[in-house]
């Protein structure tokens, strides 16, 4: 018997639009990291490559960036395994480099015909314990 909570790769592969990007702070709403109609899409292939781009909806439209520009949009790409209830990305790029070579851990829900990805805990150098909640709609489905 298969459980509601498990998932394979190929539950996800495909093409996924972001919905909403919600932060937390100990616990607590902390609002949203890219603006409350934040933009993105995800993309996992039958080969185990995934890539994902994120970016505020009023992201300027410039021939040049500028360093606040470069705080408005995020991206990351690599490979992907899913174990159980969580789908790992072992990130190859990335614009922020300390990620570079590392496993980011999601958590798997579903929402109906949606997933819902969780960050795993990370804690700042303040002590505080962020997470993230990301609620993504698959392409066309």
């Amino acid at each position: 018997m298969r459980y509601s909570n498990m998932f394979s790769e190929k539950d996800l592969i495909g093409s996924w639009t972001l919905l909403s990007w919600q932060g937390f702070k100990n616990g607590t709403p902390a609002g949203f990291p890219m603006g409350e109609d934040a933009q993105g899409q995800i993309i996992y292939s039958a080969e185990g490559r995934m890539s994902g781009f994120l970016m505020r909806a009023d992201f300027a439209r410039a021939t040049r960036g500028t360093p606040a520009q470069y705080n408005t949009s995020l991206a990351y790409g690599g490979t992907f395994r899913v174990e159980g209830d969580e789908v790992i990305h072992d990130v190859i790029y990335a614009t922020i480099p300390h990620w570079i070579g590392t496993p980011l851990v999601r958590k798997i829900e579903r929402k109906g015909k949606n997933i819902l990805l969780k960050t795993a805990p990370e804690t700042s150098n303040s002590g505080a314990v962020h997470e993230h909640l990301l609620l993504w709609q698959r392409v066309g489905g």
